[in-house]
């Protein structure tokens, strides 16, 4: 089959998009690069043109759920009609969304052996990237007595923390689990995760007459 020449940018986000499927359905580290150039049907020489490595791709992976994440935030951020605690809640679950979408792929970001990923990856700063705009939203909320918050950047920072804590805990034993085709009780400790996490929201803004619902 003859390749097609296609724009620099649009062939770079083909090998993402790709690359993310791929991941996803198989695996990060049972994905190859010849699994990723053989789906789009490039050469490798045309995968090293864009990254240095795998793990290059991965992060670039990782980098557009970041900015997609970020896009939906300020599209919540900016719905009027809406109450700063329902917002918050839209954003939290957009959070565990995107990141419940690629567990396999987050699982081995995690993995402490990959201590050079990590490192790669503490340049995109997530937390950082979009704890300001879940600020922004807290602080609104305090203004209008909704929330009973002291440091509204420095607790998104840390409610996003905590979530993404709890959820690599949680998929990490659930894999152990699997694993031990022990899988019934990932129902229950799923749910009794929930509702801690939607109790802690609750105490730590200060909320009373919101009850926060997490789709995890």
């Amino acid at each position: 089959m003859s390749r097609i020449i296609k724009d620099p940018e649009e062939r770079k986000k083909e090998l993402i998009d790709t690359a993310e499927r791929l991941f996803i359905a198989r695996g990060y580290e049972q994905t190859a690069i010849s699994d990723i150039v053989k789906e789009v049907n490039v050469s490798q020489g045309t995968f090293y043109y864009y990254f240095d490595s795998k793990e290059d791709v991965l992060v670039a992976v990782l980098e557009k759920n970041l900015a997609a994440m970020e896009r939906d935030f300020k599209r919540i951020a900016n719905e009027s009609n809406l109450d700063e605690a329902v917002k918050l809640n839209s954003m939290i679950n957009a959070f565990i969304s995107t990141s419940t979408s690629g567990k396999k792929i987050l699982g081995y970001v995690h993995d402490q052996k990959n201590a050079q990923l990590h490192g790669k990856l503490i340049k995109i700063r997530p937390f950082s990237r979009i704890s300001p705009l879940m600020a922004e939203v807290i602080s609104a909320g305090m203004s209008k007595r909704r929330f009973n918050v002291a440091r509204p950047l420095e607790t998104s920072f840390l409610l996003l923390m905590l979530i993404a804590s709890a959820l690599h805990m949680f998929y990490h034993s659930e894999a152990l689990r699997e694993s031990a085709d022990a899988g019934k009780g990932c129902q229950v400790d799923c749910e009794n995760m929930r509702k801690a996490l939607e109790d802690a929201l609750g105490r730590v803004l200060g909320v009373s007459d919101y009850r926060f619902f997490l789709q995890i």
